[in-house]
């Protein structure tokens, strides 16, 4: 048998293609990314990618610099699986794939279920549905549109060790997503004679996580949904408190007054959420609490777990796929 004869029969028994248009850093391209190292360490599946020739190349690219010469072109045929993530449907669709064709959809976001969103008419595609959260698989299933089982693996993050920083600012607002209430908050504490160190443009994660780790409040604003929201994980692990308003998807793993302040999603609210949180940190015994808590759910959310429990269901894809 040939080279090329061997590549395609092992492509067509254990290949996993998967997709990517990557124009900026995003914790849903991180985690696409990690479901991609996922099956890398798995002797069972061979994972590929392919990009969109728009694609941005440099150190923010997960698959940078190893995949800039190891894409491929994105021809699903030639694969026994397909691993789809928010608008992968689109070029997935419109690449002639094979007939029934077994799917991993991964769900990352609740707007998956909204009817105006361009990712909720690909729900009536047959998968497998992977959820990074209960409120997402919530969501979902709501619609009644679901063709397919779905699965919930609640996220889990790599979060490096960086070298220990001077607490030099008593509030850190993460605030790309909403940058203008991010700027109001930051003028209310420094009125307030309240040190704050206020980003509102997208940086590069290890410096987010050095003013994490160099702030004793983090006050994070995500979108009003997310699927999950990440950075208050990463915020547990460095800063001595964190703040991180209602979002839906934080819901399962952002406990109030027990792993952080969990406040509404309005101005009052944030600003109360701070008048308290400094006032825990003249609280050591509270303040150790908090970084118990903290521990477990970190624990919890490791990518170990989420590794264990993917490659469990996709070894058990080709059974599930024959279900449907």
């Amino acid at each position: 048998m040939s080279l090329v004869a061997t590549n395609i029969k092992q492509l067509k028994s254990t290949g996993v293609i998967f997709y990517r248009d990557f124009q900026e850093y995003t914790g849903g391209h991180q985690k696409v990314a990690d479901y991609f190292q996922h099956l890398k360490t798995s002797v069972d599946f061979s994972p590929y990618i392919g990009f969109s020739p728009q694609s941005k190349w440099d150190l923010t690219n997960p698959w940078f610099p190893e995949y800039q010469q190891q894409s491929v072109d994105y021809l699903p045929a030639n694969y026994k699986y397909a691993f789809l993530a928010g608008l992968d449907w689109q070029t997935y669709l419109n690449a002639n794939p094979p007939a029934n064709q077994p799917i991993i959809n991964l769900i990352q976001h609740v707007r998956h279920a909204d009817p105006v969103q361009p990712m909720h008419a690909f729900l009536k595609q047959k998968a497998v549905r992977i959820c990074v959260s209960k409120e997402v698989e919530a969501a979902v299933l709501s619609t009644g549109l679901v063709n397919g089982p779905v699965f919930t693996i609640d996220n889990g993050i790599d979060i490096p060790p960086i070298a220990a920083q001077v607490r030099q600012h008593q509030v850190f607002i993460f605030g790309p997503k909403n940058p203008e209430l991010a700027k109001l908050l930051s003028q209310q504490l420094t009125t307030q004679g309240i040190d704050n160190h206020c980003v509102v443009d997208w940086v590069p994660r290890d410096l987010v996580l050095k003013s994490l780790a160099s702030s004793r409040i983090a006050l994070l604003l995500p979108n009003t949904t997310e699927g999950f929201y990440l950075p208050a994980l990463e915020s547990m692990c460095y800063a001595e408190l964190t703040i991180v308003p209602d979002c839906v998807g934080n819901r399962s793993f952002c406990h109030n007054r027990q792993n952080c302040l969990f406040p509404a999603y309005n101005t009052p609210a944030l600003s109360a959420a701070v008048t308290e949180a400094l006032s825990l940190l003249r609280q050591p015994e509270q303040l150790n609490i908090f970084k118990r808590n903290c521990a477990q759910t970190l624990a919890y959310h490791s990518l170990a777990r989420e590794r264990a429990q993917f490659l469990d269901l996709i070894r058990q894809l080709d059974s599930i796929w024959a279900s449907i």
